[in-house]
């Protein structure tokens, strides 16, 4: 077994039991190939977006890599690159992480300073005495679906930004434009009539530049938005082709491909043993089960679904939203219209999220 605690900028730390090293990427995947007696193939780029730029080519990515069951299983944090996870994987080796929340609780617990050193230690020594591993088995198809979400998130978020700086600069100076109420005398009888006769003032809202040389303030924002649109839309595209379609079984109005996916790289119900712990990661249990540690994201997808179900009228869980919606009304008098619909959309999400989760274990059964 060996632990690797890994780093964007100083490397990788790791600790086989015995001493500690640092090492780069390459270095770490020829020990691992001569110990695992396998052949070290050459890298290959896994993003899809880089070919070419680092001398390296996307070649053979589809092709699922064999384990090698006396190959050294490397243990490794939850967060790290999937470039990582899939070189090691190439090599043959079993790729096992751990929470990183577990290094912390310990080092917290034996007041123990934090170190790149100590936490390699950390590492092995959990995984050692019954800390919960997940396996991690990725093949190429896998990491351009998720390095492609990724960014397709980050291009989403960038995007809602720039139109909240938008609408906070058209509150601070206008967007350019004046608009004022102006007079005007239409005339009812177009023959000639005495003055004030045949005659009604009316107003009416004009608008006309406040100065005409100077560009639109908003522009800048406007160009951002666009492009960044149009790149989401793009993964978007990508993102749908990979995923697997939706399952037959699942037939929910509103549940489309670009629901489907995100559910299936966020929360993937076969990565789950139990539907308690499908429930609590997506943040769907009560307040006092919750804690902290649950994805927030996963959460807006299934609320997402929800209000989908109930734009479409689902024939199955519109009932469900409404009997929700009339229990929390009756229930808490003193709350808001608002209030009460999204309590009856939290709860139509937790029913989304175990029917799908037992849609997908009667599939794979």
């Amino acid at each position: 077994m060996i632990a690797v605690d890994w780093s964007h900028k100083k490397g990788l730390t790791i600790y086989n039991g015995k001493k500690v090293a640092t090492s780069d990427i390459k270095s770490l995947l020829k020990s691992l190939a001569g110990e695992s007696k396998l052949s070290l193939k050459s890298r290959q780029c896994v993003n899809p977006a880089s070919s070419g730029a680092d001398g390296e080519s996307i070649k053979d990515l589809k092709s699922t890599p064999k384990i090698n069951p006396s190959a050294p299983v490397v243990i490794l944090e939850q967060g790290c690159p999937l470039s990582l996870i899939y070189d090691i994987l190439r090599i043959g080796c079993q790729v096992k992480v751990i929470s990183n929340r577990a290094t912390q609780d310990y080092r917290v617990e034996h007041d123990i300073e934090k170190t790149d050193e100590t936490d390699a230690r950390i590492i092995y020594e959990l995984a050692n005495n019954g800390a919960s591993l997940t396996p991690v088995r990725l093949d190429g198809s896998q990491i351009q679906l998720l390095e492609l979400y990724q960014r397709y998130k980050r291009y989403q978020k960038a995007r809602v930004a720039l139109m909240n700086m938008k609408k906070a600069y058209i509150r601070q100076f206008g967007d350019g434009v004046s608009k004022r109420k102006i007079k005007s005398k239409p005339g009812f009888n177009p023959s000639p009539v005495p003055e004030g006769e045949g005659e009604s003032i009316l107003s009416f809202k004009s608008k006309e530049l406040i100065n005409p040389s100077l560009p639109d303030g908003t522009l800048p924002y406007d160009i951002g938005i666009d492009t960044l649109k149009a790149s989401e839309n793009s993964c978007l595209k990508k993102i749908v082709k990979l995923a697997p379609p939706v399952p037959q079984s699942l037939k929910i109005r509103g549940l489309g491909p670009r629901l489907w996916a995100g559910i299936y790289i966020t929360a993937n119900p076969a990565s789950f043993t139990t539907l308690s712990r499908y429930l609590r990661y997506c943040g769907l249990v009560d307040k006092e089960q919750l804690g902290t540690r649950w994805n927030r994201h996963a959460r807006m997808l299934y609320h997402l679904l929800a209000e989908g179900i109930m734009k479409q009228r689902d024939e199955k869980f519109r009932p469900v939203y409404d009997r929700c919606k009339a229990d929390i009304a009756a229930r808490y008098p003193e709350y808001t219209k608002l209030h009460i619909h999204n309590g009856a959309l939290n709860r139509t999400a937790t029913f989304l999220a175990k029917e799908i989760y037992s849609q997908n274990k009667k599939a794979i059964k």
